[in-house]
């Protein structure tokens, strides 16, 4: 071959492979994206296909590759970590994208129990198209954690291009499939099989045991359990029978659960891994058997006790102490009567207590049996009740007062013991004794908030016995006096003192009045609230006037006074909810901005390293009231929360599902609550129902991750777990 022909020659063979480049080089860039790099890892998107065909999804991954010893998380990382967070604005036709996780891998460090992998690993992908057809243009941010010593978080911009044409494999299929075979299967599949997830132990000690068989021989079996809400749990610690092929699994809590929570009942995810086979499963957790009446008491013996300490607590509180006014004048009046007389008394209004707050446990019994939230105190934010109440606790205090006197039948007297509606009698003791439990339910005083969770979250026996517990220690005093009626001889006799007697306290519960006209603006509106305390005004008015008014017949005065009763119940009825604002009033707030509850938003500012102070309030809990002019609102604690925290505040006076919830992951159904958010305590540090300026300070410090004795390296440790608890279930 001459020379100018073998030029001509290579000059053809060069034009051909240029021109085949230039044709192919779109196809072999469609199949995966280019490589971005940091010091620690490297990452793209990768494609099993070459052109989007005709298809609805597209599938696709994201590749990482770590530098040696250092590794990325799974999606429930453990003690400590962060999931890849995918960002993918300004992609086009992209209707959506759901990631997937591979088989993760147990890694254990300072005494921390993680989950992830190491080296290489590609987190398949589903890419759902909005025009089929259309080519695929991907961009995404990828923020993911690496760790080995330390943990450095890295943030890489990824991108690739699918264009329209044949969905052909392309040069990366087989590397996804090969990550897409290790993410476990859905169901019963790959030869294993999860049989049941089902809590042991006691509540102080609980356990998570999970049973799992195999068609094969168990060789080197793992679980993860991802309970909801989260709880961190233990490696566990397995038992193989039946020739290996079934396995049973004992999962324990690295920290003990909020008093009152359990893991029964509780959803859960369950991942079952043996070798290179792995299974998912969801489930929810099942009560184990039930244990004998008296090794439940002795193992709630000290809840009972809360219960009881926290019942007798209720009668120093401010909701009850005004009822107590009305059982004063009984002993002022009586005090001198034969014990027989002074006993019955008071033990019936020990049984007003106790049946009244047995009836409450049996409502709330069926309310939970029927699906429904439940809480404590939660009656208040009901207008209607809020009105009756304010109406019974006026025609008590006009009674008191002297208005008028309530005249029992004849066969009621006899059954009462002796006529009169402010307590004189057996039948007007029982009612105080009801009265007293009804205006106790806002206040949630010391113990009682934990006994109350504890009880609502369990079954019907433990709801049963906490609160027979609780309205024992509330009729306790009066037990006490029934027990020795010599105590009631202590007061001086009956003269003319107990008609100002009667007087000043009529005034105390005047001001219980005040208290609950106060709640409904929150309900109802201001207008509203105006037209119930007018109404009670002319209720007032009417029995002031009965007498006097001779013209006309004492039916006339009964009827009128009736009326404006029901009218001053029913009215909330026909009056809409005002709309929340979201603006406190100054009064409210003292020197604090508060920011609206908002839970979701609470993971997200945890996982910026900040701390938030959450409070539950209402306006009908007076020790909310109380906590806030005492603590929350003084110049020292109202600057550490301006300086040192986001506050937030949840008003709980009416129904919300949100707050209800909230209050439930606490293991509370009932307020005041309050609890610190922050980098050191993602899960919240719980503050006692009465505040202090001392529990607060040391909240936030231990929120913060300032009070902590950590490392650099473990706080943030602590940071990333909140980022992971934020990224994880704001999915």
């Amino acid at each position: 071959m001459s020379t100018s022909a073998f030029l001509v020659q290579q000059s053809l063979r060069f034009i051909s492979v240029a021109f085949a480049l230039t044709v192919f080089a779109p196809a072999a860039s469609a199949a995966s994206g280019p490589w971005q790099s940091t010091d620690f890892v490297e990452a793209r998107l990768v494609s099993a296909i070459d052109g989007v065909g005709q298809l609805d999804a597209i599938p696709l991954g994201v590749e990482l590759r770590l530098k040696d010893k250092w590794k990325t998380y799974w999606r429930s990382p453990g003690d400590a970590g962060l999931p890849p967070v995918l960002d993918w604005a300004g992609s086009n036709n992209l209707k959506s994208a759901t990631l997937s996780y591979p088989r993760p891998h147990r890694f254990e460090l300072l005494k921390q129990t993680t989950f992830g992998y190491k080296e290489h690993v590609v987190f398949p992908l589903r890419a759902a198209l909005t025009t089929p057809g259309q080519p695929l243009d991907l961009k995404a941010k990828l923020d993911v954690l690496v760790c080995a010593d330390i943990c450095v978080p890295q943030s890489l911009d990824l991108a690739m291009a699918i264009p329209s044409g044949a969905a052909v494999p392309g040069e990366d299929a087989q590397l996804l499939n090969q990550f897409q075979t290790q993410v476990p299967s859905l169901g019963d599949l790959a030869g294993l099989q999860i049989i049941s997830a089902t809590a042991r132990g006691t509540d102080n000690s609980p356990t998570l045991e999970i049973t799992a068989e195999a068609a094969e021989p168990f060789t080197d079996a793992d679980v993860f359990a991802e309970l909801e809400p989260p709880v961190a749990l233990g490696a566990p610690s397995v038992q193989l029978s039946n020739g290996g092929r079934r396995a049973v699994f004992t999962l324990k809590p690295n920290a003990a659960l909020p008093v009152g929570a359990s893991l029964a009942g509780r959803p859960v995810t369950l991942t079952l891994i043996d070798g290179d086979h792995a299974i998912e499963r969801t489930a929810k957790v099942a009560a184990g058997a039930p244990i004998s009446i008296l090794s439940w008491l002795a193992a709630n013996a000290a809840m009972f006790g809360f219960a009881l300490i926290g019942g007798l607590i209720l009668n120093l509180m401010p909701c009850v102490l005004p009822v107590l006014s009305l059982k004063l004048m009984s002993v002022v009046k009586h005090g001198h009567a034969p014990p027989a007389q002074v006993r019955a008394n008071f033990l019936a209004t020990a049984a007003g207590i106790v049946f009244s707050l047995m009836l409450l446990a049996g409502i709330l019994i069926a309310l939970k049996s029927a699906g429904l939230a439940v809480g404590w105190g939660t009656q208040f934010q009901q207008p209607v009740f809020i009105a009756a109440m304010a109406v019974i606790v006026t025609l008590f205090a006009c009674n008191m007062w002297g208005l008028f006197e309530i005249i029992l039948p004849s066969s009621v007297s006899n059954l009462a013991g002796t006529a009169g509606g402010d307590g004189d009698g057996v039948l007007g003791s029982f009612i105080i004794g009801v009265f007293a439990t009804l205006l106790a339910t806002p206040c949630s005083a010391p113990f009682v908030g934990t006994a109350v969770g504890f009880a609502l979250s369990g079954g019907t026996a433990q709801i049963l016995t906490i609160f027979f517990a609780l309205g024992l220690g509330l009729a306790l005093p009066y037990l006490a006096v029934a027990a020795f009626p010599s105590l009631a001889r202590l007061m001086p006799k009956p003269g003319m003192w107990m008609v100002r007697l009667r007087q000043v306290l009529s005034l105390a519960l005047a001001g219980t009045v005040v208290w609950l006209l106060s709640i409904l603006p929150e309900q109802i509106g201001f207008a509203g609230t105006l037209a119930v305390a007018a109404l009670l005004l002319a209720l007032v008015a009417v029995l002031a006037l009965g007498e006097k008014l001779q013209n006309l017949p004492p039916a006339a005065g009964r009827a009128a006074a009736g009326l404006l009763a029901i009218g001053a119940i029913a009215l909330p009825l026909f009056l809409n909810h005002p709309a929340k604002t979201g603006v406190e009033t100054a009064a409210d707030h003292g020197a604090v901005q508060w920011a609206t509850f908002d839970r979701d938003q609470i993971k997200s500012l945890i996982s910026q390293g900040k701390t938030v102070f959450v409070d539950v309030t209402a306006e009908w809990c007076v020790v909310c009231k109380s906590n806030k002019k005492l603590v929350i609102n003084t110049a020292d604690v109202s600057q550490r929360l301006v300086a040192a925290t986001i506050p937030m505040r949840a008003d709980w006076t009416s129904p919300d599902p949100k707050i209800s919830a909230f209050l439930a992951s606490f293991g509370r159904y009932g307020i005041p609550l309050n609890v610190v958010f922050g980098p050191g305590a993602p899960g919240g540090v719980l503050l006692p129902e009465l505040l202090t300026k001392d529990a607060v300070f040391k909240a936030i410090e231990q929120a913060s991750g300032k009070a902590a004795s950590l490392d650099p390296l473990a706080k943030r440790d602590f940071k990333l777990t909140a980022m992971t608890k934020t990224s994880q279930e704001g999915k």
